[in-house]
């Protein structure tokens, strides 16, 4: 056998540890960043968007019973006023939707705001000391009376509310509720154990007003009624005689339909003029009166 070369003998070294490393590892062009990707017969499932806490939705009440009408009113004007019917429109609007929880006090105020020409109210009748004159807002007071007695009729805590000076063409005397922003305000606290939504709906002259929540206890229903207790006649500050009003209203409570109990709301004290329309309550409130 021929002798090898000393040159020979390295270079088959370095040849065989080049196709070591080539069985090893893989082509050395391999060995870069461009590698050729891995093909899987498996789509990658994409995981599902969840909604951020923000958009998870309200968890319901087990408990919670489904909620009725609990209380309603429509209050019914014979003015045709366009200004007053546009400012009806807007207050209506601005409380219609709204959510009382439990234990929180919805102010009628806060609510709709102050009746500016610059928030779209316009110029309108108002009562001022017992006489007619105008001012923004005008006709307002009928949407907070209809949301008062609806209120009443719901067993709602009422815990602010003023009288007209004089009496109201759309509810009955000692029922009617008005409104001077900052100064008279309309309040009402829910005592149940669940939320309230308030519905209102306006349409020309007339407001219905209307509760949902809890219902009353079975065999219960609330209503409201309003008495003239006495009459007398006075001068009033200009020395003008003056003929008045004094009345009680009351919270009447109804078990199956028998009345058993009555809480008294208010006592309260009109101006009347020799053409007023004094309406009573006659026992009850219907919601069409």
């Amino acid at each position: 056998m021929p002798a090898t070369s000393p040159i020979v003998l390295p270079i088959v070294a370095v040849c065989s540890i080049a196709m070591s490393a080539c069985m090893a590892f893989g082509h050395p062009v391999l060995w870069s960043g461009n590698a050729i990707p891995e093909v899987n017969d498996h789509p990658v499932q994409e995981p599902v968007p969840q909604p951020t806490p923000e958009e998870q939705p309200d968890p319901v009440d087990p408990d919670a019973p489904q909620q009725v009408i609990i209380g309603e009113y429509e209050a019914i004007s014979q003015s045709s006023d366009p200004g007053r019917r546009e400012n009806i429109r807007l207050a209506a609007e601005a409380i219609d939707g709204t959510v009382i929880e439990p234990g929180e006090e919805f102010s009628f105020n806060d609510i709709v705001g102050n009746t500016s020409a610059e928030r779209g109210y316009q110029i309108a009748a108002i009562i001022s000391n017992g006489d007619v004159a105008e001012g923004y807002g005008g006709g307002i007071c009928q949407v907070s009376t209809a949301l008062y007695i609806a209120a009443v009729k719901a067993d709602l805590e009422i815990t602010e509310r003023h009288p007209h000076s004089v009496p109201s063409d759309y509810a009955p005397i000692g029922l009617d509720a008005t409104i001077v922003y900052d100064h008279f305000d309309l309040r009402i606290k829910n005592n149940t154990a669940h939320a309230l939504t308030i519905h209102m709906e306006a349409l020309g002259q007339t407001v219905k007003a209307s509760i949902t929540g809890d219902p009353l206890p079975e065999g219960r229903s609330v209503d409201a009624t309003s008495h003239i207790i006495s009459q007398y006649e006075r001068e009033d500050n200009q020395g003008r005689m003056r003929q008045y009003y004094v009345t009680e209203s009351f919270r009447v409570f109804y078990e199956y339909g028998q009345r058993t109990t009555r809480d008294l709301l208010s006592s309260d004290i009109y101006i009347i003029h020799e053409d007023s329309e004094v309406v009573l309550a006659e026992g009850s409130v219907e919601p069409s009166k």
